[in-house]
């Protein structure tokens, strides 16, 4: 729990650092608004995989001294593009302190090789968009591709003789997958 934040798990398929036997890994984002977010970020087949609060960055100018700044997101795509990602309700309603912090944080992501997009709710509640990939998400365990947790399994367990042999493998394969 935090004072000042509403913290929300989201399980997502694409948040992984390296390849994974389970279908998805729990990851914490600070409110409903990223949350809805990473439904987008899990079904856009473009992504390869993101990362919540990925870096903090040390802001300082003439007005600024020793601020940080933590995007949202980091998100990878199959293009080998990378971005940050700040997700807001709206961007119009934001001071100018606040934009002035963004403008210079903007030019340090950009000099690191990133994009940077700002996504705000019109764009992440869009209906019915966001309740079909809300519904997606539900059933897409029973989509996951599991040829990696099997190659694990198989390399393992070269030559089970039961079930068992399966079900007790070192690498922690889960039985959803094995059967």
């Amino acid at each position: 729990a935090s004072p000042v934040k509403n913290i929300f798990k989201f399980p997502s398929t694409k948040s992984f650092s390296e390849p994974i036997h389970l279908p998805f890994k729990m990851i914490i984002v600070e409110s409903a608004l990223e949350k809805d977010y990473c439904f987008h970020l899990d079904a856009d087949r473009s992504v390869l995989k993101y990362f919540p609060q990925p870096i903090t960055f040390l802001i300082n100018s003439e007005q600024l001294k020793d601020l940080r700044y933590t995007p949202d997101f980091e998100v990878q795509f199959l293009d080998g593009r990378k971005a940050y990602v700040e997700v807001k309700k709206e961007f119009e309603s934001l001071d100018a302190f606040y934009l002035h912090k963004l403008q210079l944080v903007s030019v340090e992501i950009r000099r690191r090789g990133y994009e940077f997009f700002f996504v705000d709710a019109a764009m992440i509640r869009k209906l019915p968009l966001l309740d079909n990939l809300k519904k997606l998400q539900r059933y897409r365990a029973h989509f996951t591709d599991n040829s990696l947790a099997l190659i694990l399994l198989k390399n393992s367990v070269p030559n089970p003789k039961n079930l068992g042999d399966l079900i007790g493998n070192p690498t922690g394969v889960r039985l959803e997958v094995i059967y």
